[in-house]
This record gives structure tokens, sequence and C-alpha cells, in this order.
């Protein structure tokens, strides 16, 4: 069941809603959420092997290999620019839904549970709950907004071909040349810290919006 469907079951319905109804969404959100920290995981693991790789064959002179490996860097990067998009929507609405839980346990417990439906239209009439579904990014939706992203990466890589400029690429390179100078030098502190500093800079720095 995707997160607005969720959302849809539990405010659009006539019938009461208890506590039990957002305890069990919320088990469906951190499961989503645990999945999705895995997969960030995973392509934090393929981004270093990556680097590695790009490492070795830039230190070889294979300058093919080297583009190649550029492109599979520049997708991961994509696909953890969604991923952690992903988690972050996730994490609002745990915890929107975990203020939610908290309000009408306390309902409950003091008997006045036929104030529930009044305390989830207040919460709607707030413009909160529209705010989460408004990042909801729907399954098939965001399936289409991949495959144009894709599309449209595939095009700027094109024009990147034909007027060979590349001023991300060429900046990750000189990265890469300084790393493997340290190495060769015997400067392991220094190369580490370089690859570390290196690692975070493709985390935080902004993907252009042509990529996203």
């Amino acid at each position: 069941m995707s997160i607005k469907a969720i959302f849809e079951q539990i405010f659009g319905r006539k019938k009461q809603v208890t506590s039990r109804d957002l305890k069990v969404a919320l088990l469906g959100l951190k499961r989503q959420a645990r999945k999705k920290q895995l997969a960030l995981r995973k392509l934090e693991s393929k981004r270093n092997e990556l680097i590695d790789r790009i490492k070795r064959a830039r230190r070889d002179g294979r300058s093919l290999e080297v583009d190649v490996l550029w492109e599979e860097l520049r997708q991961v990067r994509i696909d953890g620019a969604y991923a952690r998009r992903e988690a972050r929507v996730l994490s609002l609405e745990m915890v929107g839904l975990t203020r939610y839980l908290r309000g009408i346990e306390r309902l409950e417990r003091s008997g006045r549970s036929t104030e529930i439906r009044t305390l989830i239209e207040r919460v709607r009439s707030s413009g909160l709950d529209e705010k989460l579904r408004g990042q909801e990014v729907d399954e098939a939706a965001y399936l289409d907004e991949l495959n144009a992203t894709l599309e449209e990466v595939g095009l700027e890589i094109e024009a990147f071909e034909a007027e060979e400029i590349d001023p991300e690429k060429a900046r990750f390179l000189e990265q890469i040349d300084a790393i493997n100078a340290a190495e060769s030098e015997g400067k392991i502190d220094e190369a580490v810290a370089r690859e570390e500093q290196l690692a975070q800079q493709l985390e935080a720095e902004p993907l252009a919006e042509s990529d996203l």
C-alpha cells in the first residue's frame, strides 16, 4: 500500500479512527523507512566502489573506462538524491503520525473518544496533512519522473560530449589525481582524508536541476 493510500484510509473514512489504526499505519511507514535506509547504504557502498575503480583506472591511464565509470557514478548520485528525498518524506510522515497517535491515545485514556473525529478534522484543516501529502511521490508518478529524468540526463551527457566540457567531471578527476598522488608518495593519511572529503562533497553537492 502506498503512503498516500495509508493517509486516505485513515483520514478519509467515516468510521471512528482509533489509536490502533495509527499504530498499524506507523508500523507500515517504519518498514518502508528501514527499506529506504538499506537502499541508501547500498547506494553509498556502490558509490565508494565506483570511486575506487575510477582511481585505479585513472592511475593506469584507462580513459575510456574512466568515462564509463563516471557516468555510472553520476547515475548513482541521481538515485541517491531520489532515495534521500523519499527518506525525508517518510521521516516527516512518521513524525506526523506519531503526533496524531499520541493525541488520540490521550483522548482514549481520558474517556473522550468522541473528540477524536474533532481532533482529526482540526489536524486536516491545519494544512499539515496536506503538506505531507504534497511531498508524497506516487509510485507511478515517480517512475514516470525518473524515466523523464534519465532522458534529460542522456541529452545533457550528449551535449557535454559534443562540446568536450564537463566542469564537474574535471573537478572530480582532479581530486582523484590528488588522492592517487598522495597514495603513491606514501601519504596515506592525506589520501584517506582527501577521499573522505570527496565522498562528503559528492553527497552534499546539489545536482543540476536537469539531473533531478
